[in-house]
């Protein structure tokens, strides 16, 4: 496999142009497939004639997955403390020795797993209702705790489709979502999920 440097020419057929023309390599900001965001610097093919992006060498793909992986999306809530104290217990549990950054590893997990799971809309309305049963108790004043992260855009879009699907908002969601983890870790343990999670979190380690 070719190596391009910049200032290397080629010849490629030009969908602007519509013929082969000369290109030359250089740096460029170019938009991902799906328009939403931009990989910044990356070595390109640029026709010599209309200097449209004609090409982008194997060599670029890393550089551009990467931008993809680091064009985060925000997650932000607020939670009843007893939520994000059940969490940490969780991540606790599968790994003591864990980065404070496994809670986030652990939702997104659970969050990935629930929206490619036939029954996840159903996991999480079961978990939900074990939520409002746990925690609806009006003459105690629970405190709330917020609860941010970024996470990569595709997560976002599964998120989205399970508060669709399940018609819970962001923040009933993720109460659900930390359930349904203390039922697998912490209620009724789950060896061969747990077994998934230590990897994870060693992974993330």
């Amino acid at each position: 496999m070719k190596l391009f440097i910049d200032g290397d020419q080629s010849r490629a057929i030009c969908n602007h142009c519509r013929k082969m023309v000369s290109l030359t390599f250089k740096r460029r900001d170019v938009p991902f497939s799906d328009k939403k965001g931009f990989a910044h610097d990356i070595l390109v093919g640029v026709c010599d004639q209309c200097d449209h992006v004609v090409s982008i060498p194997a060599q670029s793909t890393p550089a551009i997955s990467e931008s993809r992986r680091k064009a985060l999306r925000s997650i932000e809530v607020r939670l009843p403390a007893i939520y994000l104290d059940m969490l940490d217990l969780a991540a606790f549990t599968v790994e003591p020795d864990s980065t404070p950054d496994f809670r986030k590893d652990l939702l997104c997990y659970y969050i990935h797993d629930l929206a490619h799971d036939p029954k996840g809309i159903q996991r999480l309305l079961s978990a939900h209702k074990l939520s409002l049963m746990s925690y609806t108790i009006d003459t105690v004043k629970i405190p709330r705790r917020r609860l941010s992260m970024k996470v990569p855009e595709k997560l976002k879009v599964e998120l989205q489709r399970l508060e669709s699907e399940s018609e819970l908002n962001t923040t009933d969601l993720l109460k659900s979502v930390v359930f349904d983890i203390q039922r697998d870790v912490l209620q009724k343990p789950k060896p061969l999920k747990i077994k998934a999670l230590q990897y994870l979190a060693m992974a993330a380690g």
